[in-house]
């Protein structure tokens, strides 16, 4: 928005106002201006049924220039942008914000300081809170217990890893927080008469009936004029984020504001750059009509800032600007806009294809999608679930002999809620949450990288017991499972193929330690390639990352896993009763088993070890029970040669 040289609207200063065009163009507002009982415009209750703008429109009118603003001097235009820098609040910033409240200033030794140690603090958080991005806080004030300041949404996330750090020798909280941000009287005098001048512009500017708000021309606005508030563009583009600001403050909440302002006309003020007055996107986001005819915008890039960003606007104006003159212009502002139906007074699109528009731009959810478990006819990968959970579950060691060797490598990712590491404890050593380590740079981000069945086994054994529910229970499980292909082989010659098998879930879990007792849910993703020679099963596990999602508390001796008592339609591995707890059988009895089974069975001597050693616990009947019923499922390589 650059400062006015002159009068605006093809008037002069002595001129009279020129007559509104028979097409119904955007009307200014003259009627008394409704003022509740504090003194404040009143923007809301409009009329109902009235009629919405239907067509661009210049403002003519008395005015005063630049020359009146730019005599008062550099400090009253300093004062003056101070004024409005603080009715601005953080309106200035083209990123949402939100409120943080943060408690335990008043017991740090800052609180000595002669603000409080509001400064020092926000300080402190800008400086710690990330390491490798900027955070700049918003100007900050003490209102009872509590520091309050205001934040960019994108960084939140970053600030409140920051709760229960310890500041000046005391513990703080942030907590975000919906409540009105406190404005005391920390207002000047003079600001406070900025802001009722400005209340009086919009008094007489805002029209309830055609729930218009009309800053066209506002370098021949009388009340501007007087201010010396449009001197410069920098004081020009000052005085608009104020405009704005106050604006919105006369609505109580989002949807009034919604419904109380549905047009603008930035017409006749000689925008450059919609950059000058980006903060309308953000503020009234749900803009249905929109004027801005009769500036400067000479390309599409000029307002390409605001692609998207009015995803509502039914009604665009934009004759007297040089981009009108460009080909192929209306139907690329058509593409950024996916509700507009009229482009300077043509019908662009018709209601139905805009709503089909604005759905296509919408994102949508992802829909809850069933299993998709694809091992192939030799079901690898439903035979694995089986006795993987159920040995980690029951016997880790045994799992990580089992199933991994040397190259194995394993890694645990904890997510927990921020303020809530005490539930987390256990894995919080072992997480390689980057997030919470603070980049990738961290050495414990290599570290916690577990390689080799020893450490892995190690690493399990410490933390919490749990218990998974059986892979019957198909609408407890999401299970995605593909084939994953050029593997090194293990021989050395070539490549094989392998499975990645990807696991959503949840387990019970009891930390006898901490005494805690609850649920956690999780996703764990396996990558399994063939077995080096000499291994007990002929695949092993090369990658397992595991990833800890929602914790939720119970009391302990509470129920556990829901029983599900229907069976599976189809068995899809070798499957036994569970029974409590893993006898304790020695080497040679093991053997023994392995062989009277495989001579029983015809099953070679690793198909029988994963029969036995699976749900059957080493029970010889069960693992016979559970061979006779799956046996028609069984791949042909389950059987010695001369089976």
């Amino acid at each position: 928005m650059a400062p006015p040289t002159g009068p605006r609207g093809g008037g002069n200063r002595n001129s009279k106002p020129t007559a509104r065009t028979s097409r119904g163009g955007v009307a200014k507002h003259r009627a008394a201006a409704r003022t509740d009982r504090d003194g404040d415009v009143s923007m809301g209750g409009p009329t109902p049924g009235s009629n919405p703008p239907t067509g661009p429109s210049g403002r003519g009118g008395h005015g005063r220039g630049a020359g009146r603003g730019a005599s008062r001097g550099s400090r009253t235009s300093s004062r003056l942008a101070q004024n409005l820098k603080n009715y601005i609040g953080e309106g200035g910033s083209k990123h949402a914000k939100t409120t943080l409240k943060i408690l335990g200033i008043k017991n740090s030794k800052a609180a000595s300081n002669p603000d409080g140690g509001v400064k020092s603090l926000l300080q402190f958080i800008e400086r710690k809170a990330d390491k490798h991005k900027h955070i700049v806080l918003g100007r900050g004030t003490l209102e009872g217990d509590y520091v309050w300041v205001k934040a960019n949404k994108d960084d939140v996330a970053s600030i409140m890893h920051l709760n229960g750090y310890s500041y000046a020798g005391a513990p703080i909280t942030i907590e975000e927080t919906t409540e009105p941000f406190p404005t005391g009287s920390k207002f000047s005098k003079e600001a406070a008469d900025t802001r009722q001048k400005l209340l009086a512009l919009l008094a007489k500017r805002y029209n309830a009936e055609q729930k218009l708000l009309d800053l066209s021309a506002l370098g021949t606005d009388d009340i501007l004029g007087n201010l010396g508030a449009i001197g410069s563009q920098s004081l020009a583009e000052k005085s608009f984020r104020a405009i704005i600001h106050i604006a919105g403050e006369q609505f109580k909440t989002v949807e009034e504001k919604k419904e109380g302002i549905q047009s603008v006309s930035l017409a006749s003020n000689e925008i450059g750059d919609v950059d000058q007055v980006f903060t309308l996107a953000y503020s009234l986001p749900h803009l249905r009509r929109l004027d801005m005819s009769n500036n400067k915008l000479d390309t599409l890039s000029k307002i390409s800032k605001w692609k998207h960003e009015f995803r509502y606007l039914e009604e665009l104006y934009l004759v007297g600007n040089p981009l009108t003159s460009l080909t192929g212009y209306a139907t690329e502002i058509t593409q950024w806009f996916p509700c507009l139906q009229v482009l300077d007074g043509n019908v662009v699109r018709t209601p139905q294809e805009a709503a089909e528009a604005l759905k296509a731009m919408t994102p949508q959810p992802l829909p809850q999608l069933p299993s998709n478990l694809r091992d192939g006819e030799n079901n690898v990968a439903s035979i694995f679930l089986r006795s993987f959970f159920q040995l980690y579950d029951h016997d880790r060691v045994a799992l990580a002999t089992q199933f991994y060797d040397a190259e194995s490598l394993v890694s645990l990712s904890a997510t927990p809620e921020p303020g809530c590491d005490a539930d987390w404890k256990p894995y919080m050593k072992y997480s390689r949450n980057i997030q919470k380590l603070g980049g990738s740079r961290n050495p414990a981000v290599v570290q916690r990288l577990f390689t080799g069945a020893s450490l892995i086994a190690e690493m399990w054994r410490s933390l919490p017991a749990t218990r998974h529910a059986t892979v019957d229970q198909p609408e407890l499980w999401i299970i995605d499972c593909h084939t994953f292909p050029h593997l090194a082989d293990p021989s050395g010659h070539g490549f094989a193929m392998g499975l990645m098998i990807n696991v959503h879930g949840q387990f019970e879990e009891a930390d006898t330690a901490e005494e805690l007792y609850g649920t956690r849910t999780f996703s764990r993703s396996f990558i399994l390639g063939p077995s080096k020679a000499g291994a007990p099963h002929p695949y092993r596990v090369l990658s397992d990352q595991i990833t800890l999602h929602k914790w939720t508390p119970r009391a302990a001796g509470t129920a556990s896993v829901p029983v599900v008592a229907a069976a599976p339609a189809a068995p899809i591995a070798l499957a036994a009763p569970a029974v409590a707890g893993v006898p304790v059988i020695d080497d040679a009895t093991r053997v023994q088993l392995i062989q009277e089974l495989s001579r029983r069975t015809g099953m070679n001597a690793q198909y029988s070890e994963l029969c036995l050693s699976g749900t059957a616990n080493w029970n010889f009947d069960l693992a016979l029970q559970s061979f006779e019923e799956q046996r028609a499922n069984l791949p042909h390589t389950a059987f010695t040669a001369t089976a």
